[in-house]
């Protein structure tokens, strides 16, 4: 059976870490203002797409600034990446051309 002297010290460790976090969030959720939890979340325009939110807020209702740009590296890496998968897509295409492609036709080498 487990005897309680010898546990003594976790038991005592384990629950004043628990009080600590208590007081913890007790003193860091006083921080957060009411009008940040009360702030009503943005209903979107359309119900087909749940993602689309109204112009100038975010998902969480945040006024997005309207000069707000992508910065010029990633802009540079999303262009890149466009022009690669054109490459790809015209490359499929002209295999797809050559090869005769159906999908019948389609089998799986061992």
């Amino acid at each position: 059976m487990i005897n309680f002297s010898e546990n003594k010290l976790p038991v005592i460790a384990g629950i004043s870490i628990i009080i600590v976090i208590i007081f913890f969030h007790a003193w860091f959720s006083s921080y957060v203002g009411v009008e940040d939890w009360q702030r009503p979340t943005p209903v979107p325009d359309t119900l087909e797409n749940p993602y689309f939110w109204p112009p100038g807020v975010n998902y969480l209702g945040t006024p997005v600034p309207g000069d707000q740009k992508i910065d010029p590296f990633r802009q540079q890496v999303i262009d890149d990446y466009k022009k690669f998968m054109q490459k790809r897509r015209d490359v499929y295409k002209e295999w797809k051309s050559k090869k005769n492609f159906k999908p019948s036709n389609v089998t799986i080498d061992n």
